[in-house]
């Protein structure tokens, strides 16, 4: 179940709350609809009600406002819930506070399962916090989480400290704020709870698995803060529940709002996280590889991946081969733009000899941008032998776009690179004489053959020696 069927679920069981269970063909059917939609729906149907009940209760509620309060408490004792419910929305609210006041909350309980949720938002402020709280903690209690995650949101911040106060079941306070009708509101209720109770609620969500799709949800509703909370909360947790935590997410499709909180998660713990078994295991990267880059995504990767060790790393790069070009190009643009271009060397340093050719036929690789973007992080990282084997293994037009790079503003790049010369070896040292004979302008060549000539004896000899060895007078061809 994807976070957005999730809504669509929290929607639907507000419209069965309203007229009743929904035939078994006619709730799939409605649960491919978007939660917007149903959300409409039930609008519909409570405009239409109100409508329909305006010739009848709207004569009450005249005569309602027009007696003494103590009289119109009693007159709603009387004729009991439903015709209080259907009065309600005709009467000022201001006088529904006063009468609020003289009526028990167990019949406020009756009266606010079956009025117009709408209405009773209108309403709060009128009537008296220990009634709201009372009223609050009988819907808990009921098990009634549609009616009472409607009102939610709607309470002052007194009343809902309140009901924490009152309620001490932590699961059935997660189950009642997945049916806020307002769930951007959300953090703000968070934010009256303290660490300690916050804590124990999240607790209790993940040791009861039925409400892990709430807390995934919560923690895609809530602000930068407190998602960093819950996710460096649950990430504390021991291996087995997270190892199983992610597997139904993969199951479920939950990736999406795992993803725009891994940028939450402290340093400390980032490492132990990539280690789960569960990342191991290929059906599991394969779904977070897929659901980062369909929900735009891949960037919030990166740190993961950076904290991974060789192992692992070989491992996702292995894997990711594996997603086709759209998935692998997405996360190498991605990365480049967040100036992470060291760790796509990283992840080539990881690869076979094949795999990296199979690699350097990706499109990306004719981009001036992003081949840039690699020679300068790779001589700035010190993964120059890294960068040569790649650039070898380019198509011939990605060798000379390589070999323009390195010439381009006077040889800066390979003046560059050849000042780290010390961590190059004699095959390395071939291939990048053969990368530097790829330059095809005149100018350019010239500029690489004053870079190598002005170059320290020990790197402008070895080039020569190289270039030698096999068959070519470097400075010679450079300068024809």
């Amino acid at each position: 179940m994807t976070i957005s069927s999730l809504q669509t679920l929290a929607e639907l069981e507000k419209l069965e709350a309203l007229i009743g269970g929904l035939p078994t063909a006619t709730r799939e059917l409605a649960g491919t609809c978007h939660p917007g939609q149903i959300r409409q729906t039930r609008d519909a149907i409570l405009d239409e009600l109100h409508r329909s009940a305006a010739p009848t209760f709207g004569r009450l509620g005249r005569l309602v406002g027009a007696l003494p309060t103590k009289r119109a408490a009693a007159l709603a004792e009387h004729c009991g819930a439903t015709v209080a419910a259907g009065t309600l929305p005709f009467v000022d609210a201001l006088k529904v506070g006063k009468i609020a006041r003289r009526l028990p909350v167990a019949l406020l309980t009756e009266i606010t399962l079956i009025s117009d949720p709408r209405a009773l938002r209108g309403l709060i402020r009128h009537i008296p916090a220990e009634q709201l709280a009372g009223v609050a903690v009988a819907l808990i209690e009921q098990r009634q989480y549609v009616r009472a995650g409607q009102l939610a949101d709607a309470l002052p911040a007194a009343v809902i400290r309140q009901v924490l106060a009152l309620v001490s079941d932590d699961v059935a306070l997660l189950r009642t704020i997945f049916y806020m009708d307002e769930p951007d509101k959300l953090g703000d209720i968070i934010r009256l709870i303290d660490y300690d109770r916050l804590n124990r609620i999240i607790l209790s969500g993940l040791g009861n698995q039925d409400t892990w799709p709430i807390l995934i949800w919560v923690i895609d509703q809530v602000g930068r803060d407190i998602k960093s909370r819950i996710t460096n909360l649950i990430v504390e947790r021991d291996p087995g529940t997270l190892n199983e935590l992610i597997n139904v997410a993969n199951a479920h499709a939950w990736w999406g709002p795992i993803l725009r909180s891994l940028d939450t998660i402290k340093e400390r713990h980032q490492r132990s996280l990539v280690h789960l078994q569960a990342l191991r295991d290929e059906q599991v990267l394969e779904g977070l590889m897929k659901a980062a880059h369909d929900e735009g995504l891949m960037a919030n990767t990166l740190p993961l991946i950076a904290a991974m060790n060789s192992d692992l790393q070989a491992f996702v790069a292995k894997v990711g081969l594996r997603q086709g070009a759209d998935i692998l190009e997405s996360f190498i643009r991605d990365a480049v733009r967040q100036e992470h271009a060291d760790l796509v060397l990283t992840l080539i340093g990881r690869m076979s000899d094949e795999e990296v050719q199979e690699l350097t036929t990706l499109e990306v690789f004719t981009d001036n941008f992003i081949l840039r973007a690699m020679v300068a992080s790779g001589i700035s990282t010190g993964q120059i032998r890294v960068l040569i084997r790649f650039a070898r293994r380019l198509p011939r037009k990605g060798q000379e776009l390589i070999a323009s790079l390195m010439a381009a503003d006077h040889g800066a790049l390979l003046e560059r690179l050849l000042n780290r010369s010390e961590l190059l070896g004699n095959n390395d040292w071939n291939e990048l004489v053969i990368l530097i004979s790829r330059v095809r302008l005149p100018d350019q060549a010239r500029e690489i053959a004053d870079v190598i000539r002005y170059q320290s004896r020990q790197a402008s000899q070895a080039l020569k020696t190289h270039a030698e060895n096999m068959g070519m007078d470097l400075l010679k061809a450079l300068r024809q």
